[in-house]
């Protein structure tokens, strides 16, 4: 006599296996522990917020083995564009950058790094970019330096403008000739705003003049403003240069 197998059904719910669920929270939790450890703040990118200060950034520069670190400074002005390596993404907004680097390169206190990422490596980026090779400060950003101002390349291209105080004071987005002007200005007028670079010729003046001297004058004229450091040393400068025409009469 045979009997046909009969399926075998379970009425009674299973209890859930509590060492199991534990381990598998217990492997999740340092699942999750090794990647902040490894990716840190990078694994989660916040936005950048107005006003906060620039996020230290390493860029490679595009043609050469050598990077360079981007920090906010007191009495400059970065201009820090993020875009991919696509051309739909960085063809439209590069010539406007380079009329805007053109026009403001001359100043001293002025800097722009226009960085672009490529998950394929930097060949691409370089043959994408190699038009304006000799027209704009080209880098190669890696993953992370995006990400420390919570963007992704492929969504730009990003602008960053960092102010005289070192602080993120503008973020915009797109390649429109209107963003990019708008952008140009602004950098300009921070520019404006600042007291004029002293160069060489009119340090030797002040120093002739007695007005940077000493360790004392150098230290006194350190702590106002760059404004009022200009004004004084400017009146100081002429009051001397008006005693030697007076002494000479």
């Amino acid at each position: 006599m045979t009997t046909d197998p009969a399926e075998w059904i379970d009425d009674e719910p299973r209890a859930p296996d509590r060492f199991n669920l534990a381990l598998a929270v217990a492997a999740l939790a340092l699942l999750s522990g090794a990647a902040w450890l490894r990716f840190g703040s990078g694994l989660f990118p916040k936005s950048t917020v107005v006003g906060e200060p620039m996020p230290p950034t390493r860029l490679s520069r595009l043609h050469g083995a050598d990077s360079r670190l981007f920090l906010g400074m007191e009495g400059r002005v970065l201009w820090l564009v993020f875009l991919s390596s696509e051309p739909a993404d960085a063809l439209p907004v590069l010539p406007g950058l380079a009329t805007a680097w053109d026009r403001l390169k001359d100043d001293s206190r002025f800097d722009m790094a226009v960085a672009a990422a490529d998950s394929q490596g930097p060949a691409r980026v370089r043959a994408a970019l190699e038009p304006y090779r000799r027209k704009l400060p080209l880098y190669l950003a890696g993953a992370e330096a995006p990400r420390s101002f919570g963007v992704e390349p492929s969504g730009g291209p990003w602008h960053f403008l960092i102010d005289s105080q070192g602080r993120v004071a503008a973020v915009a987005r797109g390649s429109a000739e209107g963003t990019v002007d708008r952008l140009a200005k602004m950098a300009s007028d921070w520019l404006e705003a600042l007291a004029p670079p002293v160069d060489l010729r009119f340090r030797l003046v002040l120093t002739a003049a007695g007005v940077l001297s000493s360790t004392r004058d150098r230290s006194s004229l350190a702590r106002p403003t760059l404004q009022e450091r200009h004004r004084v040393a400017l009146q100081r400068a002429g009051e001397a240069l008006e005693a030697q025409v007076f002494r000479g009469l």
